[in-house]
């Protein structure tokens, strides 16, 4: 039985959005807590994209774009996951390059799909946006550190661990609302799955 639509851009939603939200509502952004809250979130988003491509009944080309994804998305968790304490550079390194190359899949996949399948322009925007998050990454120099204060008299650092990880939760946000209005298009539309869409019902 496959499982509607709309079920896994709902879930990378969520994912996304549970991710996004803890990091806004959490004033300590060390490279530490990056570190595990974007390898939290991958090691799931990874599943939900495994899971989907494996139960495709889609193109061989599309579902191994977005296989390859989930693979690499499962992998930058754990990479992140068994080094919590690697620090900024190791943040910047692997987060960047999860960006880079999941971004990359995902654009390919909606321009690939694009006259085909209504989901294309969702892929081809988080895969821009995604790009982005990797040269905004890559833009802040490890080292940034500036003295809080001004008009506002507010104490304390805004050090590059505080830009990175703000930047990373932003994009987690935008991703999950899009993904969520992508999950909406789907299940109000009566047309063939697309090759992430749809999957096993286990």
């Amino acid at each position: 039985m496959l499982v509607p639509a709309w079920v896994v851009p709902s879930l990378r939603a969520v994912a996304a959005l549970i991710v996004g939200l803890a990091i806004t509502f959490t004033p300590a952004h060390s490279a530490t807590f990056g570190l595990v809250a974007f390898g939290l979130y991958a090691v799931v988003a990874g599943a939900i994209l495994l899971a989907g491509s494996l139960g495709s009944r889609g193109d061989r080309t599309s579902r191994g774009l977005f296989l390859t994804q989930g693979v690499v998305t499962v992998i930058a968790g754990v990479v992140a996951l068994v080094l919590p304490g690697g620090g900024v550079h190791y943040l910047v390194f692997v987060v960047s390059a999860w960006a880079i190359v999941t971004g990359a899949l995902e654009l390919v996949s909606g321009i690939r799909a694009r006259t085909r399948l209504p989901a294309a322009r969702d892929w081809m925007i988080l895969g821009g946006l995604t790009l982005l998050l990797a040269i905004g990454f890559l833009v802040v120099p490890p080292d940034y550190s500036q003295a809080l204060g001004g008009i506002e008299q507010i104490n304390g650092q805004l050090t590059a661990s505080v830009v990175l990880v703000g930047m990373f939760g932003a994009w987690a946000i935008v991703a999950g609302v899009l993904l969520g209005i992508s999950a909406v298009s789907a299940n109000g539309v009566r047309t063939t799955p697309s090759p992430v869409d749809r999957t096993v019902a286990s």
